[in-house]
């Protein structure tokens, strides 16, 4: 294995002085001239910053209210795209968050969707509908229909479009892709043509996630959900092309052009931070609480027989998130003990760590899903503001070199 440091002067002209860091960046070459980047401390900790710029959430009664957001897509022009559910409706409001109309609409003709996951790209949105097996392309400016195909079902999951007009959609794995772990992608061209497959080999050590299991009365199985603070494996597609991909029990992300292949490979140090018993009981609390105030008919003490707290592992993962932006561009949403405040490390394209992100957030949820969306240069988040009424939290992407 070769290390060198020649490659850092180089990603590091542009964060002030190349000599006092580059001893903070060190790039091994590894067999296939795969480089893995290692950096030790933020390398533009003062020139990098998420700033709020504004909430988009129009006042109770007035037109595209937010009920509760299921998923969001935002343009490079500032456009905000929000999918609401029962009735399904796809809000657009402008750069100044103001409603201006609806696309499409509930329904099972064409133009219609009855669930909704969706991406942006230039003057063409994506919709993904799961419940009906799928996908419809709509120019953003007028709402005209250009396509719809079938898809994927199942999967009520985040899609993107990358640079080459491609969009993303989950799916399940064939039966025959063997017994190694494995996630799916149907990669869909917009311009016609077949659908491609994109298998996406996982780590061994993920294995099986542990579940909790809950089960009602005669012992008839009701659900099940993932242990809080297990180590999972993550995949993000990025608009550029390609995913991003990593284990959260240890703080290395990959890059990878087909889900096969190694691009490149990059991380930071990592200490584990210890779980306490308080820290696992407020999570099995705060499970229960959310069961019982989802008025479901299940008992506080079945559920608190099937949330055994002695599952959740003793050292808090990596991270809980993986996103990519229009440049590349990697934030992975850290798994700390600080409830307020969002920690994100932000990566350049070249898997450089540039800066820790913090936002005070306590809206954003952790290892459960919170819809975001990612601009050029912009964060969209769904979140609630003081009194408890939905809003959609825009963030710029601001560096002190732009």
């Amino acid at each position: 294995m070769q290390t060198t440091r020649t490659i850092a002067l180089v990603l590091l002209a542009g964060c002030g002085s190349a000599d006092a860091r580059e001893s903070l960046v060190t790039i091994d070459t590894l067999p296939g001239g795969i480089p893995n980047v290692t950096t030790t401390a933020p390398v533009a900790q003062e020139g990098w910053a998420l700033r709020h710029v504004r909430d988009v959430g129009p006042a109770p009664g007035e037109p595209g209210e937010l009920v509760d957001p299921q998923d969001l897509a935002l343009a490079d022009d500032g456009t905000l795209y929000v999918v609401e559910q029962g009735p399904a409706t796809l809000n657009v409001y402008d750069s100044t968050g103001r409603w201006q109309r609806t696309i499409g609409r509930d329904g099972s003709g064409p133009g219609e969707f009855t669930a909704a996951f969706i991406a942006v790209r230039g003057d063409t949105l994506v919709l993904q509908d799961p419940a009906q097996s799928r996908v419809t392309v709509y120019r953003t400016s007028t709402g005209e229909v250009l396509s719809t195909r079938p898809s994927t079902c199942c999967f009520w999951a985040p899609i993107e479009v990358d640079a080459r007009g491609g969009a993303w959609l989950p799916t399940m794995p064939p039966s025959d892709s063997g017994g190694t772990p494995q996630r799916a992608f149907l990669r869909v061209p917009l311009a016609g043509g077949d659908a491609d497959t994109i298998l996406v080999p996982q780590a061994a050590a993920s294995g099986a996630l542990p579940r909790w299991h809950v089960t009602g009365p005669g012992g008839r199985m009701q659900f099940s959900m993932s242990v809080p603070m297990t180590p999972r494996a993550l995949e993000a597609v990025d608009p550029s092309g390609g995913l991003v991909t990593g284990f959260a029990a240890d703080y290395r992300l990959r890059r990878t052009t087909d889900g096969r292949d190694t691009v490149s490979l990059f991380g930071r140090p990592f200490t584990p931070v210890p779980i306490t018993g308080a820290t696992k009981q407020a999570l099995v609390d705060a499970r229960v609480a959310q069961q019982l105030a989802a008025n479901n008919g299940l008992d506080e003490a079945g559920l608190r027989r099937a949330f055994d707290a002695s599952m959740i592992p003793d050292v808090r993962p990596a991270f809980d998130w993986v996103y990519v932006d229009r440049e590349g561009r990697v934030f992975a949403l850290r798994t700390t003990a600080d409830t307020t405040t969002v920690h994100l490390d932000l990566f350049d394209r070249q898997g450089v760590w540039l800066a820790e992100l913090t936002v005070p957030e306590p809206g954003w949820a952790r290892q459960l899903y919170t819809p975001v969306a990612l601009s050029r240069d912009h964060l969209a988040i769904a979140t609630t503001d003081p009194d408890g009424l939905p809003v959609i939290r825009i963030y710029q992407l601001t560096s002190e070199a732009q």
